[in-house]
């Protein structure tokens, strides 16, 4: 594989691999938007996702809509567009009334239509609708609950065509889900809201149930509520202190008696206590019993007496509640852990604890699929015990597990195990294992690894546990493949990293390869040109004087490859206290021959006596050269170009201007990249290899200066280089 095409392979996993964190850090952005919040809250977190996830999309509009449960009631809809959207003229598509798009929906199905103008006929009505109001590009997401479609999220792209890649579509997903277990937790929160206020109400017109025990003649007493409540009529049952106790379910009577004991021996005692009670039909209520004791002068009890209700509405709500926070919880704390991983064994580790504790498990294992051999290997494992650990460090397709499991794409537990085969036999025989979840981690459609837990007997895992566990599989799944991505960037990097050394070794021993003859070159034809090995005539000495410029301008270049080699590799230079005017003159006497060729007058304004400069002689000579090359470069015959020098009480400044074609203003941000050329065709008039003024910037940035360049195209250019004094009480 070329450099050029591993490059190119790097530079497309990298941009992959931002886009996917860039994703999963949103996904818990929007997560905090609903973690903790108040019911009143949940509009405000919906509308700012959908403006934060529509943004990330690059959508126009996005909206929640949550059809109505009643006929006649509109649907509720959620809305955010873009400001250079007009949604005023722009009438919500009804979706629910267009049974093409409605019937997808329903499968369910994700409707995505990068080219509206391309609906098949049999959605006419649909077209039109979308064509008439500038839609161009549409994605609709079902949303379900109990396997019920509640709504759908939807983006639209107005005036230009739009298609969502899939792996963005599949983390959209994600996000529906959190609306709905928003949106639920929402009602249930309004729900136990509700409630209470109808119990308020109840007890404002006696519909909470009371009882009374006359303590001196053990007389018992309930109203009609009380019988309601508990599912008696009156006279099906007798009321007494042991009938009572026989109601109250098993786990609870120790501490409703502990309640009742306290009550009735200490004076002042506030009966309160919440207990599950067994009606007549054989359903469990739970119950909240107030009450208090009446004491007589004589220090003797009299009456007990109070209030019971039954609450398990709100009981299951508050339920209900806990448990979508619950499974908002472990899907922020997954996009968190995968947004801040980029070790595979680190990731692996805690994502395992984080779905143990989430599923109430002690023991599971992550296997990762392998395609040397086709199996499952075990990469991280907590609760297992080594030496069973170390029978099943691998599973292979032709493993009984997969015989069992109906869809190996799908999360799925198995009934009570009794008995098993194969590599999990071990485990579940030896670790009072109940059941086997099943979780596939997946990416792009791939089965790249699976997720097994051992729940205790006894352990409950519901539909919905399944349902997130799912979509925590999708995203372990997504954060896999993008730290494999990762890691083969670093590798594609390091061999990047050793091509670029060898090229740049290579151009350093050719370049001194080439610099070794090009001495003896230069100082014979300069020996021959000077006469110094016998007189020429005219004709002669004008092709001497050819060669001797020639072979300064390749010696120009060779030292320009060098410099470039040792800057790159930021090789370690000497640097001292210098006289700057010195090192001028010894660049222009370099250029002399240059200057007399094209007849351009140097005009000098500096001195002898400034102050010193703290820098490499070497490195600074070139560094004039480069950008005085350049001056007599681009300047007429017969033009001026200027050498000045300034000095303030930090810095000696050194501007060096000419009055030659000028740089235009569309390349002035370009001027100081590597091998860049204003005119870069194969028919320029000016020689040079883009080099000059690049390693002008170095060797200044590497003496801790700054160089500036004002250019006005036709009128010419200045140069300015700034270079800090020498300090004895810093660089000594």
């Amino acid at each position: 594989m070329t450099v050029s095409k591993m490059a190119q392979k790097c530079e497309c996993a990298e941009s992959e691999l931002l886009s996917q964190l860039k994703f999963e850090n949103i996904v818990a952005d929007i997560s905090s938007n609903f973690i903790g919040k108040k019911s009143y809250h949940i509009d405000d977190g919906i509308r700012l996702s959908l403006k934060q996830i529509a943004e990330f999309a690059d959508a126009d509009r996005s909206y929640l809509v949550l059809f109505s449960n009643y006929r006649g009631e509109n649907d509720t809809i959620y809305k955010w567009h873009a400001e250079h959207v007009d949604d005023t003229n722009i009438n919500y598509v009804p979706v629910r009334y267009f049974p093409w798009w409605m019937e997808k929906l329903q499968n369910p199905e994700i409707v995505h239509i990068s080219d509206v103008s391309k609906l098949p006929s049999a959605a006419s009505k649909e077209k039109d609708a979308l064509q008439q109001a500038g839609i161009t590009s549409v994605l609709s997401i079902p949303l379900q609950s109990n396997g019920r479609l509640i709504g759908f999220l939807g983006f639209d792209s107005f005036g230009k065509k739009k298609v969502w890649p899939a792996n963005y579509i599949k983390l959209m997903r994600v996000v529906g889900d959190i609306f709905v277990d928003s949106i639920e937790r929402k009602k249930a929160e309004e729900s136990v809201l509700k409630h209470k206020d109808r119990l308020t109400r109840a007890q404002e017109i006696s519909h909470t149930g009371s009882w009374e025990i006359d303590l001196r003649t053990k007389k018992h007493f309930w109203s009609e509520e009380m019988y309601r409540i508990m599912g008696f009529s009156p006279d099906e049952i007798p009321i007494n202190k042991e009938i009572y106790s026989t109601l109250i379910h098993p786990n609870d009577r120790s501490l409703f008696n502990s309640c009742v004991d306290k009550a009735l021996s200490i004076p002042g005692y506030k009966f309160e206590v919440k207990t599950r009670v067994i009606k007549k039909n054989g359903s469990v209520c739970i119950l909240h019993s107030l009450g208090e004791v009446t004491w007589n002068s004589e220090g003797k009890q009299v009456l007990f007496q109070g209030t019971t209700q039954d609450i398990t509405d709100i009981s299951l709500a508050e339920e209900d509640l806990q448990r979508k926070n619950r499974n908002l919880l472990i899907l922020q704390s997954t996009a968190l852990i995968a947004a801040s991983s980029l070790e595979m064994q680190d990731f692996l580790d805690d994502i395992l604890m984080e779905i143990l504790s989430y599923a109430e498990c002690n023991s599971g294992l992550i296997c990762l699929f392998s395609s040397n051999d086709e199996s499952f290997r075990i990469c991280s494992s907590n609760g297992i015990k080594d030496e069973l650990k170390k029978e099943i460090t691998c599973i292979n397709f032709n493993d009984p597990l997969f015989q069992i499991v109906p869809d190996i794409k799908s999360t799925w537990v198995t009934d009570e195990l009794n008995d098993i085969s194969g590599s999990l036999k071990n485990i579940v025989m030896n670790e009072n294992v109940g059941r086997l979840v099943f979780i596939p981690v997946i990416s792009r459609e791939d089965l790249v690894g699976i997720v097994l837990l051992f729940p205790d007997r006894g352990t409950i895992i519901s539909n919905t546990d399944l349902d997130i566990l799912g979509n925590v599989g999708h995203q372990v799944g997504i954060t896999v493949e993008n730290i494999r991505l990762v890691e083969e960037t670093r590798k594609a990097y390091e061999e990047l990293k050793s091509l670029d050394r060898m090229k740049d070794e290579f151009v350093a021993n050719i370049t001194h390869e080439l610099k070794t003859p090009l001495i003896s070159i230069k100082g014979y034809s300069e020996a021959i040109y000077d006469g110094l090995l016998g007189e020429l005539d005219e004709k002669q000495r004008q092709c001497m004087k050819i060669v001797v410029s020639n072979s300064e301008r390749l010696e120009q270049l060779i030292e320009s490859l060098l410099n470039m080699n040792s800057l790159y590799f930021e090789k370690y230079h000497v640097l001292s206290p210098i006289h700057l005017k010195d090192v001028l003159d010894n660049a222009i006497s370099t250029l002399s021959t240059r200057m007399e060729d094209k007849d351009i007058q140097l005009n000098t304004d500096y001195s002898f006596d400034m102050n010193l400069v703290y820098g490499n002689c070497e490195f600074l000579k070139y560094l004039f050269v480069y950008v005085l090359d350049n001056a007599i470069k681009f300047s007429s015959r017969g033009s001026i170009v200027s050498v000045s020098i300034n000095e303030d009480d930090r810095n000696i400044c050194v501007d060096i201007s000419d009055h030659g074609l000028g740089i235009p203003k569309n390349c002035m941000d370009r001027i100081f990249d590597r091998f860049y050329q204003v005119d870069g065709s194969a028919t320029r008039i000016h020689g040079g290899n883009g080099l000059g003024l690049y390693l002008a910037k170095n060797i200044v940035e590497l003496h801790s200066g700054t160089i500036e360049l004002k250019s006005e195209e036709g009128v010419g250019t200045v140069v300015h280089i700034s270079l800090p004094l020498y300090d004895s009480d810093i660089h000594d």
